[in-house]
């Protein structure tokens, strides 16, 4: 039995007629660039999320990065950033031209939350005139940004009470958390500002690169709708600040609204997966698998389910996995205090062993909406023979 690793197709062949008749409609309409279809869909994203404003652009990379551009971070300001994660966590703040300084991750959830940042920041910086400073960098402490790994929400009362604390902007990365819940209401809306992905693999994914930028601060939505389009306002060719070219299309968006509608169920088939393949695959608990967890404080939307196996076994695993039919992914390989670019920052192997373990041992397994019980029970039989459980 052959089960790939994402299920996009079945998605498109259901969603077929909605999508082409508001493809239609946009080319009818003329209008491709910030019309009608990119309205509806920051509209269904406030309702997502609990925040006043949705402004959508190209990408999750650029959500992130015109986030930061509105908060003010650039030269001279550094940001805390989880270690364990897509490089664009890291890559905006370095775009923006601030220092990311990195912090470990919890080994149970894979995410980093307030206690997390504080111990990074007691560590990692001094105090100097009210500011924190980085002790080696000597770039004052300005943000930090919480991502929600996996789908797993970070508890965020907390990390808002340490922010304020301390006059730091939370930004959220939640390009892979879509509709997951905290402890002070749905991702996205906790923080300043959220970051949202529409890679066509995420569990809201269109037909290309998409992202959008939730807040409920009216100056900050007004900056971001500036900085998506050259810092102008509206038509006019008067710039007040500079942004770059992050409009999102109009065909990109009709594509997510056909899909919204159908989040909500997919997500609950999402988390009922998960649940099939925790109680399939508990018996090889003690033959060195670790099973991911539902989230006690928020609510799991399971964009991937991620396995722990021993280092020195998680490749040979992959391989006799993918030699049954089965598809699997390692997210991510190398943390990224670790990644060749940040070589500036002064990290070194074994400076935080959380991340660095995960990147050793993680494995993903195939989950999506029309993924078949049949399927989940051949994946789970597979990786039970692959450890002799």
């Amino acid at each position: 039995m052959r089960v790939p690793f994402v299920g996009i197709d079945s998605e498109y062949a259901a969603l077929t007629d909605s999508c082409m008749a508001r493809l239609r409609a946009v080319i009818d309409s003329r209008t491709f660039v910030l019309g009608e279809q990119t309205r509806e869909l920051e509209a269904a994203m406030t309702g997502i999320t609990g925040s006043r404003h949705a402004v959508a652009c190209s990408s999750g990379s650029d959500a992130l990065f015109l986030a930061l551009q509105a908060c003010g971070i650039g030269r001279g300001d550094s940001v805390l950033v989880p270690a364990f994660s897509f490089f664009a966590t890291a890559g905006a703040v370095e775009r923006a031209g601030a220092d990311p300084i990195f912090v470990d991750i919890d080994e149970e959830t894979f995410n980093a939350g307030a206690d997390r940042f504080a111990s990074t920041i007691e560590k990692e910086f001094a105090v100097d005139g009210g500011l924190h400073v980085h002790r080696r960098l000597g770039s004052r402490l300005k943000g930090l940004v919480v991502v929600h790994l996996y789908g797993r929400a970070v508890g965020m009362a907390d990390v808002a009470e340490l922010a304020s604390g301390h006059g730091l902007a939370v930004i959220e990365d939640a390009a892979q958390a879509i509709g997951a819940r905290t402890d002070a209401g749905p991702v996205g809306g906790a923080g300043l500002a959220g970051c949202f992905s529409y890679y066509p693999t995420k569990n809201l994914g269109g037909a290309g690169d998409g992202g959008a930028v939730t807040t409920s601060d009216d100056e900050l939505a007004a900056s971001l709708r500036r900085l998506r389009a050259h810092g102008a306002d509206g038509g006019a060719y008067e710039h007040r600040e500079c942004g770059i070219n992050a409009r999102m299309g109009e065909l990109q968006a009709a594509v997510l609204n056909a899909k919204v509608p159908h989040l909500e169920e997919w997500t609950r088939k999402r988390v009922e997966i998960a649940a099939r393949y925790r109680s399939l695959l508990e018996t090889a608990a003690g033959a060195g698998l670790d099973l991911p967890a539902d989230s006690p404080e928020g609510f799991h939307v399971f964009h991937q389910f991620v396995v722990r196996l021993a280092a020195e076994r998680r490749d040979a695993v992959q391989a006799a996995m993918a030699e049954r039919g089965v598809d699997t992914r390692v997210f991510y390989p190398l943390p990224l205090h670790l990644q060749p670019c940040f070589a500036r920052l002064g990290y070194s192997e074994g400076d935080l062993p959380a991340s660095e373990a995960a990147a050793r041992e993680v494995l993903a397994l195939p989950i999506y909406p029309s993924l078949t019980p049949e399927a989940v029970e051949h994946v789970c039989a597979s990786l039970r023979e692959c450890l002799g459980a």
